[in-house]
């Protein structure tokens, strides 16, 4: 009996990827007051900073960056300190004050403008009016007009895509859209259906026209794909481009924590980090020392966290939770210390820190 002959055509062959994950998993967390009145005096600035510190994280491949929202009246009451006792404050915003508390209460919050910038800079320009607006969520709503620089500056070059085996070519970003809602006749006329389309097999890869995938099943709308352009389907970002972030995302994985307990218990690493590391920075005016042993190897899943020691024990006195209940001091969470120059700004540190970090 002569065999079947199948129906379904073998895969055309796409680029493989030279660059695979580092044995070493690394996580960097950073304070909201990043972008504090004392460290940026206006939204240029705020975007520089980001953009600074994104580069560093995608030349080191850090698989994630956590941003700690530190609570702005904790934040004012710091500053309030520092200007009574004489000391200097390093500006405010260059925006006009508004005394309007509707637009006032409409600002983003320092922790999510950072972390959506830290994402703006690892998501291809096609997908950012999509992925930051308000319908997908809705504290996005003001969060556009804060890309105003950061569209003007120039794209990170070691994303994963880039310098590995131009994997560009066959393997893309996209976002799953709705076709067009079909027309249907009412009272003799065309009209749109009243369903939404939830589903979709159309996606959105920064061409005139979107790509309809060679997929059985259709995806939900707006989910964030990579797509193997030559045969039209879905790949995980893994076997496209072979270096991701945590969750599979492309580049690093961006994580927003307003309770200080967050950075460590809610990890997306299952056995959670292997070792905790901390470097002091933000810390203009204290001498900086910290009775903590000196790093000395990296392995496993690192988590750095980069802030001054006092807003660190702040945040950990803060905390509500029953998770810290048997520690007594902010400094037993960490396993070791990595040292660097004094009074080194939040940004400069990342860079410091992991060039010392995985040369080790």
């Amino acid at each position: 009996m002569a065999k079947r002959k199948s129906t379904e055509s073998e895969p055309l062959p796409t680029k493989k990827p030279t660059k695979s994950n580092p044995e070493t998993s690394l996580t960097i967390c950073i304070p909201s007051t990043v972008i504090s009145s004392k460290n940026a005096y206006n939204l240029q600035q705020i975007t520089s900073i980001v953009y600074q510190i994104a580069r560093a994280a995608c030349t080191y491949k850090v698989a994630e960056i956590v941003v700690f929202d530190v609570p702005k009246d904790t934040t004012a009451k710091e500053e309030q300190k520092v200007t009574s006792s004489g000391k200097v404050v390093f500006g405010d915003d260059d925006e006009p004050k508004n005394n309007n508390k509707k637009e006032e209460d409409e600002k983003p919050e320092d922790g999510l403008l950072v972390a959506s910038l830290l994402q703006f800079f690892i998501t291809p320009p096609y997908l950012v009016k999509t992925m930051f607006s308000a319908h997908l969520n809705k504290n996005f709503k003001n969060i556009l007009p804060k890309f105003k620089y950061a569209f003007k500056l120039p794209k990170i070059t070691t994303l994963p895509f880039m310098q590995n085996n131009e994997v560009y070519k066959d393997f893309k970003e996209g976002m799953i859209i709705p076709r067009e809602t079909p027309l249907i006749k009412k009272k003799n006329k065309k009209v749109k259906a009243d369903h939404k389309i939830t589903v979709s097999k159309y996606v959105n890869i920064g061409e005139k026209e979107p790509l309809k995938l060679e997929i059985k099943r259709e995806i939900p709308i707006y989910s964030r794909v990579t797509v193997d352009l030559k045969n039209k389907t879905i790949v995980s970002p893994l076997q496209a481009y072979g270096v991701i972030g945590h969750k599979a995302a492309f580049g690093y994985h961006v994580r927003m924590v307003s309770e200080f307990n967050k950075i460590f218990t809610q990890s997306p690493i299952a056995d959670g980090y292997s070792s905790t590391v901390f470097v002091n920075a933000g810390d203009y005016f204290g001498k900086g020392e910290v009775e903590l042993s000196e790093h000395k190897e990296s392995n496993g899943n690192v988590l750095m966290i980069i802030s001054s020691m006092k807003e660190l024990q702040v945040a950990f006195k803060n905390d509500t939770s029953n998770v810290f209940e048997s520690i007594k001091d902010v400094k037993e969470l960490f396993d070791c210390k990595l040292s660097i120059p004094n009074g080194c700004r939040i940004e400069d540190a990342v860079m410091i820190g992991l060039t010392k970090l995985v040369d080790v």
